[in-house]
């Protein structure tokens, strides 16, 4: 048996992603979390605190030299530069131990869930991709009533990822998350019977 078809999940902040991401491991569906993957390798690798340090300086690393993730986020994510910059030392992490993951699985597909699936380049390191829209006020909505962000992060992780447009150019299948739970649920039932049948056609 080779290895599973991975489909890339993606879709901006407050688009409800992660709520796709659940109903596809209910059915079954490995599903990894990338941004989890993301906070994990910043962490454990030491090699990166290195590389960070001479990125951004001293103040991104705790006195332990465990990195600030307080710090990174306001000293490296501050400019369009500073987040290129830190996707380009983290993401090769992220993507290795992601590759590790999928190898391990035995399911006819996987899904990994990845926010900025797009703008990290991960885009070619999936079979499928499948990208999750929603309103903007509607996002805007859901984001404020979680009060993870205030309005103003909000706007400023929307600038940062890219927009819907270049969603829909890229992904292969667009599921619309504005019109309820059960219209969502239905849209992820039927997908995933096509993603099993695809991706048998390709093992």
């Amino acid at each position: 048996m080779g290895r599973p078809w991975v489909v890339g999940l993606t879709g901006g902040i407050g688009s409800g992603k992660s709520t796709v991401a659940g109903m596809f491991a209910v059915h079954g569906v490995p599903v990894l979390d990338l941004d989890m993957v993301g906070h994990a390798v910043l962490m454990t690798h030491e090699d990166i605190r290195s590389e960070l340090k001479q990125a951004f300086g001293p103040t991104v690393l705790q006195r332990d030299g465990s990195p600030d993730r307080k710090a990174i986020g306001s000293i490296a994510l501050a400019t369009d530069q500073g987040a290129r910059r830190l996707g380009m030392i983290v993401h090769p992490h992220i993507w290795q131990e992601a590759q590790a993951w999928v190898a391990c699985q035995q399911a006819p597909y996987v899904v990994i869930e990845a926010s900025v699936l797009i703008e990290s380049g991960g885009a070619h390191r999936v079979d499928f991709i499948v990208a999750v829209l929603a309103q903007m006020a509607e996002r805007r909505r859901r984001v404020l009533q979680r009060k993870k962000h205030n309005r103003r992060e909000f706007e400023r992780i929307v600038a940062r990822q890219c927009d819907d447009d270049e969603r829909q150019r890229l992904a292969d299948r667009i599921v619309r998350n504005d019109r309820g739970m059960d219209d969502l649920r239905r849209q992820v039932d039927a997908l995933h019977g096509e993603l099993l049948e695809r991706a048998g056609g390709m093992r």
